[in-house]
């Protein structure tokens, strides 16, 4: 039986995805891809470590036993004796010694280094210039003397580290990664290498630094062994990403790294080879045979590129099968649908179905369920189907369909679905009905001596109320556990809702607020002098029916796409401002901030509207903060400036967001005279980064404080920079470190648990 199939057209349309798959795999657009399946395939092959190399760690143990890190540098140097009296083959120090302590401090590290028996590196703190290269910032001569130094860069890839450098270009010339040195690998230029994940991080060899203290520790543990000695209590920050393993301290990553580079820098074979061997399995399905058994090639094609590929991982040896997996993909549906359509259902008069002509999905009544019966490709080992069986598919499809559902309430559309338009009907029966469903298409039609397999979706109109959409998942929930079928069935919805959310936002905005799918949630600001929660940031979340969860951001992004910036931030400020009611009837000068573009307030009658709002709710204006994020566009504005005047005057509090986002940012404190100012997250990490950078944000918080301004850190996830703002008097902070968003009713349990955890 001929297949029936264009093949020139076929063939251009590989050569296309094949382009397009190559030009992305060209620009390594498929990298986050390829490293989540390496991190896959590298669990397929764990393996031991040699054990040659040894960590000594300053765990949590420790440090409750010697006191609080870091411990002055003559206590370090202890540590060094004991470690060199165990006679190891070498010794690295992964501590950085940045400046000057006490005299007598300084001069025992150094006299230590300087007598130690066994090779001794210490490593030279790598950090990130302005152009994003990595620099290092040496240990000074006063702790370490001209003990020689290695790098301890370890580089970021989405979040995870994934390569360490062999070696990195600095001031005084190149100086070797800690790994290159432990495995004593001599490069000619700087480059990086991949960490071998198959290696278990679980079986590299791990020693307290207490019971070097002590005296525990038994000398096989580090005779003759290299030393890495460093920090591995989680709680002083020197903790990073591992794929597939989890967080590791710092020291693990460089053990890792040499033992990876004992067989010399890993292979890669990139993405190239596997390409080419996926564009002949492609090319080989053009053929008669090929188009036939184009699933079979398909998967065996796609099988034998990850079983190479997992079996080169194995070997320590990189690869990136992702581009020619994603050609197979793209090319085996494209071939299934061109044949799925030979047999596709069409409307037809002789099925015995109703014309659904001129009938739209979104006119279906708001009790219809669809019975997503699309007729996918029916593979035989005959062939495939002629166009002249798909009304006899069709009718058989009916037919069975008909046995279970009456069949007045069954129709067809243009879509190759059928459309039940339910009764009122009990959840029990429904889920009769569709246990029905699932047996009767268990086993393949049978037409014309030819067995064909249907597979059916089972999908809810978008338009259906909350009380029909539960009592559908609760049927197909009892069908599931009732069923024994092998059948496949996907709750689902037909339409993409991304495009629906911008086309009809208006509509589906109204709709989540009816429905009460649009919350109010609170971000808290922790107050840095006492620890209580004064204020919090307000947001909306928003949990579609069918899309999912959508933050604010992206209801945000819709609405100004869409123009309904205004709506989204009136509805915003209203939920903010009664909550902020709500809450001081038991929280006296609690305060809400709302994030609003500078461009609302300037909107006549907004202003008005909020006083307004807050009259009707019973809530203090002085309780409400107006955070205008984009201020800095408007600093020459004088409308922006009447009206940052106007909301003063009506009650409400004005804070400038964002701020620090440029250096001119601080003239707005003196122009604009507002209530708060929020700290951007980037310019919070100024007060860590070069002696400029520190000075500009000191500067500026002093300006804030003598001006009377409350200054609030937003985004602050890391202990080190809330420490800082802390020490600079930096009065609030929001951020993870701080606690995630919280519902109004959740938000409220949250602070009586915080007072009362004060009082108490």
């Amino acid at each position: 039986m001929a297949l029936n199939l264009d093949k020139a057209k076929i063939g251009r349309k590989i050569l296309a995805f094949a382009a397009v798959c190559g030009v992305l795999g060209a620009f390594n657009l498929f990298q986050p891809l390829s490293l989540g399946l390496y991190a896959l395939q590298a669990k397929a092959a764990i393996k031991p470590v040699s054990g040659d190399i040894v960590v000594v760690g300053i765990d949590s143990a420790t440090i409750e036993t010697v006191g609080r890190w870091p411990w002055p540098r003559d206590k370090q140097a202890e540590l060094l004796k004991k470690i060199d009296v165990y006679g190891p083959a070498a010794i690295y120090v992964d501590i950085g010694y940045q400046g000057r302590t006490t005299t007598y401090s300084d001069d025992a590290l150094r006299s230590t280094l300087e007598n130690m028996k066994s090779p001794t590196k210490v490593i030279a703190l790598a950090s990130r210039s302005e152009n994003s290269t990595a620099r290092s910032i040496f240990s000074h001569p006063a702790a370490v003397g001209s003990a020689p130094v290695v790098s301890a860069s370890i580089p970021y890839l989405f979040g995870f580290v994934w390569d360490l450098p062999t070696t990195i270009e600095t001031a005084r010339g190149r100086l070797p990664s800690m790994a290159a040195s432990v495995a004593n690998l001599k490069v000619a230029a700087p480059t990086t290498f991949g960490i071998d994940l198959t290696y278990d991080p679980k079986t590299v060899p791990m020693i307290s630094a207490k019971g070097i203290f002590e005296n525990t520790t038994g000398s096989s543990a580090i005779t003759g062994k290299t030393v890495i000695l460093g920090v591995t209590d989680p709680t002083q920050n020197d903790i990073h990403s591992m794929p597939g393993w989890g967080d590791q301290p710092g020291v693990m990553f460089h053990a890792l790294g040499a033992e990876t580079l004992k067989n010399g820098i890993p292979r890669n074979w990139g993405w190239m080879f596997f390409f080419a061997v996926a564009l002949a399995f492609c090319a080989s399905q053009l053929s008669n045979a090929g188009l036939k058994y184009s699933k079979h090639l398909s998967w065996g094609a796609a099988l034998s590129i990850l079983g190479t590929s997992t079996w080169l991982v194995a070997l320590n040896i990189g690869n990136d099968p992702v581009a020619s997996l994603a050609l197979i993909g793209s090319v085996g549906i494209l071939i299934s649908r061109q044949k799925a359509a030979l047999i596709r259902s069409q409307r037809h008069a002789s099925t015995g179905m109703f014309n659904m002509a001129g009938y739209m999905v979104e006119e279906v009544i708001s009790n219809a369920l669809f019975i997503g019966a699309t007729l996918t490709p029916a593979e035989t080992r005959l062939g495939y189907l002629r166009k002249e069986v798909e009304v006899a598919i069709l009718m058989e499809v009916g037919h069975r369909l008909s046995t279970v559902i009456d069949e007045q309430q069954i129709t067809h559309n243009d879509n190759q679905q059928f459309l039940w338009e339910m009764p009122i009907i009990a959840t029990n029966k429904l889920a009769d009905h569709l246990e029905g469903l699932r047996q009767m298409f268990a086993e393949p039609l049978l037409i014309n001596g030819r067995k064909i397999d249907i597979d059916i979706n089972f999908g809810v109109d978008r338009n259906v109320n909350n009380n029909i959409k539960k009592r559908m998942e609760t049927a197909l929930e009892a069908s599931v556990e009732a069923s024994k079928s092998l059948s496949t069935f996907i709750i689902a919805t037909t339409i993409e809702f991304d495009g629906i959310l911008t086309s009809q936002f208006n509509s589906e905005f109204e709709t989540a607020v009816k429905n009460g799918d649009i919350e109010l949630v609170l971000e808290p600001h922790k107050n840095l002098n006492d620890g209580l929660i004064e204020a919090a940031s307000a947001s909306l979340r928003w949990t579609h029916p069918a899309y999912g969860q959508i933050d604010t951001a992206k209801l945000f992004a819709i609405a100004r796409e869409t123009n309904n910036l205004d709506l989204v931030t009136s509805y915003l400020c209203t939920q903010a401002i009664e909550a902020a009611g709500k809450l001081n009837k038991s929280l006296t000068d609690f305060t809400v901030n709302i994030k609003v573009a500078t461009a609302i307030i300037l909107n006549g009658g907004f202003i008005a509207e909020m006083r307004q709002i807050a009259t009707d709710t019973q809530c203090r204006p002085e309780n409400v903060t107006f955070e205008l994020i984009d201020l800095h566009d408007y600093k020459f504005n004088g409308q922006a400036h009447t009206a940052v005047r106007e909301l003063q005057q009506k009650g409400f509090r004005v804070a400038v967001g964002n701020f620090g986002m440029t250096d001119a940012d601080i003239d707005f404190i003196k122009k604009f005279e507002p209530d708060e100012i929020v700290l951007a997250k980037s310019f919070s990490a100024e007060l860590l980064g070069s002696k400029s950078n520190e000075i500009f944000a000191v500067g500026a918080l002093r300006i804030a404080k003598a001006s009377q301004v409350v200054t609030t850190a937003d985004g602050i996830d890391d202990r080190d920079v809330l420490a800082a703002l802390q020490r600079h008097g930096c009065d609030r902070c929001k951020g993870k470190i701080i606690h995630m968003s919280l519902n109004l009713k959740d938000f409220f349990n949250f602070l009586i648990d915080v007072v009362q955890t004060k009082v108490g």
